[in-house]
């Protein structure tokens, strides 16, 4: 039974601390003033460095590229071996670069 009158008595005195707690008098402009304080904290917005690289113009760019991408690719393997071999033969055949012995050592 005295635990519970003890916290019958506490709850008591938390109630009259309740009670004598007085009305805070404040300047009739402090609300307008913190609202006017947070609203201008809000709106303080760091500045893009990269504005111009907008997602749109970071899609075109991804596309360009990859595209230039595959075309190198094609482009890459269309020729054929052939065509460089042949290539070396007109070369070797200009500059006189070919003769009529295939022996390193004569």
């Amino acid at each position: 039974m005295e635990n519970k009158q003890h916290i019958n008595n506490q709850v008591d005195d938390t109630f009259n601390v309740l009670d004598k707690i007085e009305k805070v008098k404040v300047n009739h402009f402090f609300k307008h003033k913190v609202l006017q304080k947070i609203n201008t904290d809000i709106e303080v917005v760091k500045p893009i460095k990269f504005s111009w690289f907008t997602p749109n113009f970071q899609l075109a760019t991804l596309s360009i590229v990859l595209l230039l991408n595959i075309g190198a690719i094609f482009y890459a393997f269309s020729i054929t071996e052939n065509t460089s071999t042949s290539d070396l033969d007109i070369f070797a055949q200009e500059y006189s670069l070919r003769s009529k012995n295939d022996s390193l050592l004569k």
